[in-house]
Order: structure tokens, then sequence, then C-alpha cells
């Protein structure tokens, strides 16, 4: 448990900033549609008014030669009711087509997972892709909507790769980006060299180019046909030329040879105006090679070999081992190292005091523990159909539990013949089984223990888990209106009791640490009424949601047991819409981010409230919920810019800069208002 709190605790700040930051799912404004005009037949909608024999019918000369006309890429059409449109020019307002446009899962949706996820390389592959149509458009999209942040990639075989960050998917909602513009970005060139003689080469040197965070870099790589990233080898005479290095500020950019130690050099400034040169002298180094196997001999592909230096502070050398399970890693300086293998399903190993040089280690890898889980309903009758995942427990807290990202969830379907499932990758640790089946409440298993004793060899062990279903309790009651009539329509949603709901430091663990309590939601009839059946046996807050009124936290809610509990009334007020116009030191600006939060000096953090929106192009905004009456602090700043590692904070100092008051008065509806961002200079 202290090491969950460790990373609570380090992620407590960003949580602070992420409170201005944070989208969070309002109405985003609707999408014009795209402007290349296509006749059903697949030709371009050429007038030909303008023709200069349509001009003068009387007019005689040779004939006219008609050229083919060139081939054309069609635009994407969107397939799916939400995603995100753009158009792609150069940097003389050419339109770009046929360019690569992927859309991305940003590893910031789960920060917890962050280590094992930069361990497998397929982690941050595309979701979506589509190619720029004639007029550098593109439509990109999913099938469902989901509450996650994503980064658009363009790919360009002339120009650097543009990122752009902080990007949501709203149901239904087509979200029209600023215009991107591809740069030519940097060239990079210099040349590698033995350390002490500049007269001697170093041919056949890998030079890496890391261009941003770390996950930035592995999402980078992850796109079709940038697997190795932004990286040059050296020619005999020890020269390489990097070109369309993406310039936004600082790169890191590191050497690497057989025989030779691995240099790194940092904050390396790229500019687009003239060529950066960076050198570099490498210093006689060592290697560790060796082979990863199972116990019976076979092979273990694609594992990922660490050596750590132990007595100097630095990151680790990498290699991964081939099919036959050799791998060798390169560019270690004198030394012990401490070097890990990890792969994919068995258990971690590691030795300690490793000098470089050796070429014969080997690394014996036992295959991580199996479940086998046999699921039964509350009448003893065997479930062949469910939604199974594996969470860890903490001893002294059974309140909490945690995702166990090496073994993804899975739905089961068992044919009439088998009772069990396999479950394979269960790592080092005290677990439950979560099942969930239609008709049940989210039920866990008895606790069971996957740790060894200190200093003893890991071994496969198979354990046997037994679950058995519970139906669960009900929660029941009315929905009113602020005056006392039944309402239909509204939306409720069940919570962890205490959660804040709008709070982006809880957004932000909320994927990584799931709740025992379940997630479920359900709609008032006509007469208002709702019941929420099938819920878990723990503490509740229902979230009540609806159109024409103020989203309102009913919490202090038990589920002890498999019974029913109606609750008092539960009345919404129906608040103001707030609307207005945002702009830039006067100029009208579009896709400018507008939050509205309660103040900062709000007694009870219970009754926060933060909504964001987005202008459309004539400057406009709306937020989607009502308000309730009192004071607010209303904030603006620019998103989609070219920078994400600098845009946070850019976004900070502009919504700091922009903060100005508005007041929603008791029984007003609608409310007027006005932003303005001050200039950045």
């Amino acid at each position: 448990m202290n090491r969950w709190a460790g990373v609570g605790l380090c992620l407590l700040g960003l949580g602070a900033g992420l409170w201005l930051l944070a989208p969070w799912r309002e109405t985003l404004p609707p999408v014009p549609p795209q402007p290349t005009s296509v006749e059903p037949n697949g030709t371009a909608n050429v007038a030909t008014a303008s023709s200069p024999a349509a001009a003068d019918p009387t007019r005689t000369s040779e004939p006219i030669r008609v050229e083919p006309p060139p081939e054309r890429i069609e635009p994407v059409a969107p397939q799916h009711a939400q995603g995100l449109r753009g158009v792609v020019v150069d940097e003389r307002a050419q339109p770009l087509p046929g360019r690569k446009v992927f859309l991305v899962d940003s590893a910031a949706n789960d920060p917890l997972a962050l280590p094992l996820l930069k361990q497998q390389r397929d982690a941050f592959g595309p979701l979506a892709s589509c190619d720029t149509g004639p007029d550098g458009s593109f439509a990109v999209g999913l099938p469902v909507a989901q509450d996650r942040t994503y980064e658009v990639y363009v790919v360009s075989d002339a120009h650097a790769t543009a990122r752009i960050s902080g990007l949501r998917l709203l149901p239904g909602k087509w979200h029209q980006l600023d215009t991107i513009t591809l740069v030519a970005g940097a060239l990079l060139r210099g040349r590698v060299s033995v350390a002490g003689r500049d007269d001697i080469p170093v041919p056949n040197a890998s030079i890496v180019v890391e261009i941003g965070t770390a996950f930035a870099d592995a999402a980078l790589r992850a796109l079709p046909g940038a697997a190795s990233g932004l990286c040059a080898t050296t020619d005999t005479f020890g020269n390489y030329e990097l070109r369309h290095v993406p310039s936004r500020g600082v790169v890191q950019v590191s050497a690497v040879a057989a025989g030779f130690a691995r240099q790194i050099k940092g904050n390396i400034e790229v500019s687009t105006t003239n060529a950066v040169v960076v050198d570099f002298a490498l210093p006689p180094g060592k290697i560790l090679a060796g082979t990863c196997n199972f116990a019976n001999g076979q092979p273990v592909a694609n594992a990922t070999v660490e050596a750590w230096p132990q007595q100097a502070a630095g990151g680790p050398l990498l290699a991964r081992s081939d099919e036959q399970g050799r791998f060798n890693v390169l560019g270690l300086l004198a030394g012990l190292h401490r070097v890990r293998v990890v792969a994919r399903g068995c258990q971690p190993r590691e030795l300690t005091d490793v000098e470089p040089g050796r070429t014969d280690l080997q690394f014996t890898l036992v295959e991580l523990s199996r479940l086998r889980v046999r699921v039964q309903s509350d009448r003893g009758e065997v479930l062949r159909s469910y939604q199974l995942a594996l969470r860890r427990v903490f001893p002294g807290h059974a309140d909490q539990i945690a995702k166990v990202l090496e073994v993804p969830e899975q739905r089961v379907r068992l044919d009439g013949a088998t009772d069990t499932v396999e479950v394979a990758g269960v790592p080092e640790g005290t677990f439950v089984c979560q099942v969930e089946a239609e008709g049940y409440a989210k039920t866990l298993s008895a606790p069971f223990d996957n740790t060894r004793p200190l200093g003893s060899e890991p071994i496969a062990r198979t354990f046997d888990v037994d679950v058995t279903m519970t139906l669960g309790g009900t929660l029941r009651g009315v929905v009113l209106d602020e005056r006392g009539q039944p309402l239909a329509g509204a939306i409720l949603s069940t919570q962890a009791d205490g959660r804040l709901p709008d709070n982006p430091f809880e957004r932000l663990l909320a994927s990584a640490l799931p709740e025992r309590i379940t997630a479920t939601h359900t709609t008032t009839a006509a007469d208002g009424s709702f019941a929420l059946r099938h819920l878990a046996h723990a503490g509740y807050q229902l979230l009540v949601e609806h159109a024409e009124a103020c989203r309102t936290v009913v919490p202090g809610l038990k589920v002890l047991a498999d019974d029913t509990v109606t609750l008092p009334p539960i009345r919404l007020q129906s608040g103001a819409r707030v609307r207005g116009v945002a702009t830039v030191a006067g100029r009208i600006a579009g896709q400018m981010k507008v939050v509205l939060t309660t103040p900062t000096d709000l007694a009870d953090p219970k009754l926060a409230l933060r909504l964001e929106t987005v202008t459309e192009p004539d400057g406009t905004f709306a937020f989607a919920r009502r308000v309730p009456a009192g004071r607010y602090d209303l904030r603006a700043a620019v998103v989609g810019t070219g920078e994400p590692e600098a845009q946070i904070f850019r976004e900070i100092s502009q919504l700091n800069r922009s903060t100005t008051t508005v007041t929603v008065p008791t029984g007003q509806h609608q409310v007027e208002c006005s932003i303005d961002l001050p200039s950045d200079h």
C-alpha cells in the first residue's frame, strides 16, 4: 500500500494543475461540413461559367487538347458519429493531400500504467487513421466515444511529424481542429569519431533523437513505418544526417556503436534556419550478451533486457532478444551493472554485480502463475457468460482494489463441456477475481496469495478460484423539478461515496484504481421514478443529471444486503445556462477553451463545479450544463498548439491572465457574459 500511496502523492501536484486544464465532457460546437464538393459519381463538381470557350461561343481555334485529370485522393468520409476534422497545409498555406493522419490514445489516460506501457512496443499503436484529401482535409473518428484523451499525428515524407495533444471525442460530435501546418523541420548532422582521435571515424554507429518525453517518443515509434523512431547510421567516414526533425525547442541525441560506450547529449536546440551539428567522440565501451530461455530450453523472443549502472546515475541501456533468445546490449561503461529481463507472461529475472564484457549471460525464465476460475450462480449453477478481471488487494485495506495491468480483462463464453476458464500471467501479490454477469451484482472472490518467500526461486503455481455470484441490492426513488413536479428523462449514475465528480485528480486515477461498487446508470420514467438494481454491497452516491436542471449529487447511500433501499425524493434546481463571446486581445479566435469554475476559496469541496467548452468560429460559446445561482470564475485559453510539451504551461498562464467573475442571479435562467484573453505580448 505504501507504494500506491507514494504514487498518489507524486500525482497530487499534477492534479492541482489539471483542475484548470483537464477537459470534461461538455458539448462542443457543431462542425460545418467539409468544403470539398464531390458529385455522386466521385468526380469533382467544377464550375464552367468562366471557361474561355463558354464565354465566347463564336471563337474558332485549333482543337483544345484535353489532358486526363490527375489522379485524385478522395477525402475520407466520416464513418462514425464522432471524431476530429481538420486541414493540413504547408508553410505557404497550400493544402497537402495524401498525408497520413493517425489518432492515438494518450499515455496520460492511465499514468500509473506508463512504466508497463513503455516496455510494450505496441502499447501506443494508432486507434484510427486516414489520408488527407485533395484540399488537405481529413476526418478521423471512432465508433465509440470514451471519456479519454487522444493525440493526432500527421506524418509526411517531406516534413517533420506534427503532433496535436489534449484532444477529446465527444458522443455525436465532430470537432473541427485548427489548421495544421507542416514544416520542413530541422536538419541534424554530425560526425562520430573515437574519443581522443578525431582522425578515426566510427562507422555503423546508431544515432537516436528523442524529441519529447519518453512516452511521446514511444507513441511516435508505434506509428506504422516509424518503429525505429528518429534515427540514423553513420557511414564509412563516421558521418550521419537526419532530416525533418521536429523543431520544438530542445532534443536529446545519443550515439552508440559496437566496442564503444554510449554518449548522450541533451538540451540540443534545433532550428529550421541552420543545420544543427552534433558531433560525438565515443570512448571505449563494452557489451553484455547472452540468451533468454525457458526451463525446457525453448528460446524466449522479444524479451526486454535492461542494463543499469549500479554506481552511477543514469538510465538503462536496452536490448531485445531475437527469435533464438539471443541479446546484445551495446554501449556500457566500466563498472558493475544490474541486468533485468522482462518478458510478457514470465517472471522478471535479475542479476546484480554484472561486469560489462560478459557474453555468457543466461536467463532462465519461468512462466507466471495461472488461475482456474469457476463461476456459479447463487443457486449453484455454473455460469458460462460473464466479464472476468483480476484485481490486486492490499492487506489491511480491504476496501481498496487496483487493476492488474499485466492481465487484461476478458469476456468469457464457455461451451457446454467446460466449467472453468484459465487465466495466465498472474504476477506476484495478493489478488481477487472480479466477475460481472447479467442479472447479478459485481462479485469478488475470496483473496488468494501469490507471493513467494523472500530469497526463494520463482515458481509457476496454479490456483483454483470459485466465485459465487450475488444478486445485489436496489436503490429506488423519484426525481422532481424545483416546483415539486415529476421529472422524466433524468439520468442517474452510481459512484463510490465521497467521489468529487469535477476533481481532475480523482479522474486522473479513476482508470487505474477501480472501485468495489457497481457502476451503472438509469433514466427516470414519466412519473420521475427510477430503480437501480443488482448493486454490489458498498457505499454509493448518485449523480443526477437533466438537460433542463442543475446536476445534483446524492451522497451517503449504503447497500449492505440483497434488499431494496427507498430514497427520499430528489429535487433538482433549474439553474441557468451561461453563454457568451471569447476573444484574444479583442479579436475573434476560433478554438478557444473556456472554463467555468467555482471560486478556489469555496469552503465545501463537494460543491465544487467545473465546466468546459470550446468556442465556435465566431467566438461564441455555451456551456451544456446549467449551473446554480452563485459566483463563478470564467477563464479562457487558446488550444491546439503544435508544442504539446509546452502547452500545459502556456494554458495555465492564459487561464490565469484571463480570469473574470460571472454572477448567476437567483431565478435567472440564462446569463450572457464575455471574456477577453490579453495578448501574450
